[in-house]
């Protein structure tokens, strides 16, 4: 049996073994980058709907104090 021979076959270079990691990681990269954008746009979509939903609450608080400011008036000049 040649050992030399089985050795060649399955030694790896030094350059190869610091290029590998390398290589992993940029196909990595626009991946991570993508995932990224998509969840700060759930984000921001997420963010901007809890703003129209407070918005439209708020305008309800305002109709609701208009509501009963014009109770009060009401009950006011039936006093009268």
């Amino acid at each position: 049996m040649n050992t030399h021979t089985s050795k060649s076959r399955f030694d790896i270079p030094a350059s190869k073994e610091v290029r590998l990691p390398e290589l992993a990681m940029l196909s990595l990269s626009p991946l991570v980058r993508g995932l990224q954008n998509w969840w700060l746009q759930r984000a921001e979509r997420h963010y901007l709907m809890c703003a129209d939903i407070e918005l439209q609450r708020a305008r309800e608080a305002q109709m609701n104090v208009a509501y009963y400011q014009k109770r009060a008036a009401l009950a006011r000049s039936a006093r009268n």
